[in-house]
């Protein structure tokens, strides 16, 4: 190749005087940089090839050079197929993912573990009453009418006549009577409900500190002994009432109190003996004790606290859209794309219509005063007021027209009533002239007992 390179440079030298060793020294020059450049573009090209490029043949097949083989999060399976890998695995669900859970219809959370409320989302899949149950829900309808396959309630004059306590349905061309709960069955006469005690069958989900109460159609967990219901870490939890700090033992003014799990136990200081509860001088006072060990007395019962969770996403309460205000609340997802809350927004209705959404009590939250906990945010100039009603009240027993920096806040009240206990609680959103904010919901909250703090409602 040199030798034509000179011939040519020999005769353009003779043709235009040119000097023949320069342009030799640029050919060459020339030549080894398109060299480079040519070997820089193969190792590229190899480099490339080795990266991990996604085979459009299997869902979850990567290519590495010439080789096929899983995904990074994948792994293959018995069969020789790539799988998706979950940790933690999915409960309620199916990993179609890396760490990406798609559940079964009834449950919702990160890794499908958490029930789906059915009965407070929008469409209602009931038309009378709703019944949340763990994974599912179901409906039922009142005396005197029949329900139907679709979930609606269809005035039947048979169901009058067969006088079900809880509505009918008619199956195969019989009619049968409804029970609206799964820890509900029917009794020996076929037309009322008795309850299914899951605290003593063992059907229950309460947690290894809590103890089961059988309620009629269904359970609530409440602390042992000995412990008491506190907010700690955004969450409610049974922790154990510590009697010596709080002086609520019965241990002797010459005794020790020594905490333990749920309880107590007394110990008589160095120069008295008894049992710790009762500490003498020897000889003193009657007989005389001389325990080796501190005994222990069982702490007084505390005053029991229930809770009951009325989340939309996971709450176990029955949430109801009026059908007589203008507007609905809306599901708006939270920034996980996992949980939501109830919204109005700006963009939605004219000034001054109102949504209502109802939240029904049962029967042992209207036994006493109980206290209400609830999130809430009123976002944007002039968006609007969030109301609290009861539906055995006209006027409000609390409003607010913007939250504090745009932000979410929380909110206690205790409700207590002198005469009927109301059987709803109703959050009444607004809408103002804003057409960019938001009215938000959530984390509602029932526990039974007054609140800590001052903010006291009484009918």
């Amino acid at each position: 190749m040199l030798q034509s390179l000179e011939w040519t440079l020999g005769w353009m030298q003779k043709q235009t005087g040119v000097n023949l060793e320069e342009q030799k020294m640029k050919c060459v020059l020339w030549i080894s940089a398109l060299s480079l450049l040519s070997c820089f573009s193969l190792g590229t090209a190899e480099h490339r090839q080795r990266r991990q490029i996604p085979s459009r043949s299997q869902t979850g097949v990567c290519r590495y050079g010439s080789r096929l083989d899983c995904c990074y999060g994948w792994k293959r399976n018995s069969k020789g197929h790539c799988e998706a890998q979950c940790d933690p695995a999915c409960k309620h669900g199916e990993c179609v993912g890396p760490n990406k859970c798609k559940c079964f219809p009834g449950y919702t959370g990160k890794t499908c573990s958490q029930d789906l409320n059915e009965c407070g989302v929008k469409p209602r899949p009931c038309e009378h009453r709703c019944m949340n149950t763990f994974g599912s829900y179901m409906c039922y309808c009142l005396n005197g009418f029949m329900l139907m396959p679709d979930g609606s309630c269809a005035n039947s004059r048979t169901c009058t006549l067969a006088h079900c306590q809880y509505g009918c349905e008619e199956v195969q061309g019989e009619i049968r009577c409804l029970c609206p709960s799964a820890g509900l069955q029917l009794g020996p006469d076929g037309k009322t409900c008795v309850d299914i005690d899951e605290c003593a069958t063992g059907k229950n989900q309460c947690p290894f500190n809590r103890q089961c109460t059988n309620t009629f159609g269904s359970y609530y967990c409440k602390c042992q002994s000995g412990h008491d219901l506190k907010y700690i870490n955004g969450k409610y939890d049974c922790v154990d009432v510590n009697e010596c700090l709080s002086e609520t033992h019965r241990c002797s003014p010459h005794a020790d109190c020594i905490n333990t799990e749920g309880s107590y136990k007394c110990k008589c200081r160095q120069g008295y003996r008894g049992s710790g509860f009762d500490c003498s001088v020897p000889g003193e006072f009657g007989p005389v004790y001389d325990p080796e060990e501190p005994k222990e007395i069982q702490a007084a019962p505390l005053k029991e606290r229930f809770l009951t969770d009325c989340n939309f996403d996971h709450g176990a309460c029955e949430w109801v859209q009026e059908n007589e205000d203008d507007l609905d609340w809306m599901i708006k997802y939270n920034d996980n794309g996992l949980d939501y809350h109830m919204a109005l927004y700006g963009l939605i209705g004219n000034r001054k219509e109102q949504a209502r959404i109802k939240l029904l009590l049962d029967d042992y939250m209207r036994q006493s005063s109980f206290c209400l906990q609830f999130d809430y945010r009123v976002l944007g100039q002039q968006m609007g007021v969030l109301r609290v009603k009861l539906d055995n009240s006209a006027s409000a027993v609390w409003e607010r027209r913007q939250s504090h920096k745009q932000d979410w806040r929380s909110e206690n009240l205790t409700i207590t009533w002198t005469e009927t206990a109301p059987e709803a609680i109703i959050f009444e959103a607004e809408r103002g002239t804003s057409v960019t904010g938001e009215i938000g919901l959530d984390n509602v909250v029932l526990i039974s007992g007054p609140c800590t703090d001052d903010k006291t409602i009484i009918f």
